[in-house]
């Protein structure tokens, strides 16, 4: 808005210049009246005679032409614009606490600091906890159990007939301990120990003891049999958290990617104040040549206005500048989550480091074909998302099988084997159980088939279009990373192209700007046209740094379509660190305040 109205005031000035010199030139000298015939008799006079409407006509002209003369004095009055207002909104900024950071610095803050890292970095932390769960299903599980009964109930007639008792009562304490679990080819296992003491008024309230050790046993035959069937949850497991740490590595190569190029963009931001400071220098330098100019007497006020207008345009230019780079900046503390205490840091960051283009890798035309193809390798081979694609397939492979597994009858063969014994005494009553002095066996199996068997059925069918799918996903990731690399290529190469260019036409802008100049102490040129060749130069001056940080960028996009970015960088990813876990005595402890 501030440039468009500069722009108008120009305008005007040089349009009331133009209407000033019009009216700054002399009436045309009027023609000799030639002299009135003679009449006889008088005729009524005129209203005015020729000599004194031309006289009035030279005066009113006179005025009229002194009356502009004095407006388009006012109109471009060397003091119309004021600079010092756009001066005092320049200085007026704050100082601040300025950071001076390099880009190693930055990516080493992001690792570290970044909130997408620290999230997704307790994903392969949380996935190590699943498979740590899965193993517990063949942890052994200890059971027990005590009772204790004490029963008193009346003689029937023939006990009371013949026994003389009135009343039985009976006094049992019951004891049993179980060891149970399965096996990783399905087997489940049973171990039971029960103790007894008994006594009764049939025993004369003797104690009586008796002890019993069982071992059961259950082995599948069709479903459930296998070591691969039963550890599915435990390998699913594992790719999941092969699955998390590809992720994690997917948002470590965005997260460093966006921070490289919010480095760079915050550099060209800075670079882009130079810039404009140096267009306010050369504006400035020219009001100064012309106001020298006018105190000679060789320049007019409105060439001094319109350098003074010049000025303003780059200071506002200059303003915005600076506003360009607090959002850059404001931007990258959000990448490495800089605070002060628990509030968003008030700090500038200053990037130290700039881009060095003669240094940067370029691709020649004619062996792009070469390097896309070394390029589209690299990415198949080392980007994140076909091994994501790959454990997917796997994953669904195993649901597959296991579907597949569920679809046979139930089939489990089952055996137990007993020892007992029993005594007064329990000693004895031990011994008779290593004596086997009481003792049984039992075998046999189990067999069930569900009619139709839709359930099992419909599940295998979806296990098998699930694995289809995740190869059809697979197929359409490495399609849209060849495109990305085919893209990534050709923009590196159309940057590179651009910052040559941009680069010669600098140098032809600064000669350009020498010449006018030149021109100008000579004077024949004026200051709106050296005010427009020292523009364009601070248009190529930006397109050239533009330039560079966007070939910059292409190359940050292309290593990261690659998948070389952090090798580039010597970035190597560490597994993160678990919690601790609680150990088995502390899971036994009851926290009641809690």
């Amino acid at each position: 808005m501030l440039q468009r109205s500069l722009s108008l005031i120009l305008a005007l000035c040089l349009t009331l210049a133009c209407a000033g010199s019009a009216l700054a030139q002399d009436p045309p000298a009027p023609a000799d009246t030639p002299e009135a015939p003679q009449v006889e008799e008088a005729e009524p006079a005129p209203e005015a005679a020729p000599e004194l409407q031309l006289g009035l006509d030279l005066q009113f002209g006179e005025e009229l032409a002194t009356k502009s003369d004095r407006s388009l004095q006012e109109e471009i009055s060397i003091d119309l614009i004021d600079l010092q207002a756009l001066q005092d909104a320049i200085n007026a900024s704050q100082p601040r606490e300025q950071l001076r950071l390099s880009l190693e610095e930055c990516i080493q803050l992001a690792l570290v600091q970044n909130p997408d890292i620290k999230i997704t970095s307790l994903e392969p932390v949380k996935a190590e906890e699943d498979i740590f769960s899965a193993k517990g299903e063949f942890d052994p599980v200890f059971g027990a159990e005590a009772t204790y009964t004490h029963a008193s109930q009346s003689a029937n007639q023939q006990a009371v007939a013949f026994g003389g008792i009135t009343a039985i009562k009976q006094w049992v304490t019951r004891t049993q301990g179980t060891l149970s679990g399965k096996l990783h080819y399905g087997s489940q296992y049973n171990v039971i120990w029960s103790s007894n003491k008994e006594e009764s008024t049939y025993s004369g309230f003797i104690e009586e003891f008796d002890s019993v050790v069982t071992l059961q046993l259950t082995q599948p035959l069709l479903r459930g049999f296998g070591k691969k069937y039963n550890r599915v949850r435990i390998t699913a497991a594992e790719n999941a958290k092969a699955l998390t740490a590809e992720q994690l590595r997917l948002t470590v190569l965005n997260t460093v990617a966006n921070v490289v190029k919010a480095y760079w963009d915050l550099a060209g931001a800075v670079e882009n104040v130079r810039v404009r400071e140096e267009s306010l220098a050369n504006a400035r330098r020219l009001l100064n040549v012309n106001e020298t100019r006018r105190r000679i007497g060789t320049a007019a006020d409105i060439e001094v206005l319109q350098a003074k207008a010049g000025v303003a345009t780059r200071q506002s230019d200059l303003v915005s500048a600076r506003s360009s780079v607090s959002d850059a900046g404001d931007f990258l503390k959000t990448l490495l989550d800089l605070k002060d205490g628990d509030f968003f840091s008030n700090a500038d960051i200053f990037p130290v480091d700039r881009p060095n283009l003669t240094d940067s890798f370029h691709i020649k035309p004619d062996t792009i074909g070469v390097r896309l193809q070394e390029a589209i390798d690299r990415a198949l081979e080392m980007r994140p998302e076909i091994r994501i694609s790959e454990i997917e397939i796997a994953n669904a492979e195993l649901e597959e099988f296991r579907t597949r597994r569920d679809l046979l009858p139930v089939f489990d063969i089952n055996g137990s084997y007993t020892q007992g014994g029993r005594d007064h005494k329990l000693a004895k009553t031990l011994e008779g159980v290593s004596d086997r002095q009481d003792s049984a066996f039992s075998y046999g199996f189990q067999a069930s088939i569900p009619l139709r068997n839709r359930s099992a059925r419909g599940a295998y069918t979806k296990a098998k279009l699930d694995v289809r799918q995740a190869e059809l996903r697979e197929q359409q990731r490495e399609m849209e990373l060849i495109a990305n690399v085919h893209q990534t290529v050709r923009n590196v190469l159309t940057n590179q192209i651009l910052v040559e260019s941009n680069r010669q036409s600098v140098r032809l802008q600064e000669a350009n700007v020498v010449a006018e100049e030149k021109r100008l102490r000579l004077g024949v040129t004026t200051s709106f046209q050296v005010l427009q060749i020292q523009e364009d130069l601070t248009i190529a001056q930006t397109q050239e740094l533009q330039a560079g940080i966007a070939y910059e960028k292409a190359l940050v996009d292309l290593q990261l379509a690659e998948g070389t970015l952090l090798d580039n960088l010597g970035l190597q990813l560490t597994e993160p660190e678990g919690e601790e876990r609680p150990t088995f005595v502390e899971g036994l402890i009851p926290r009641w305040k809690e």
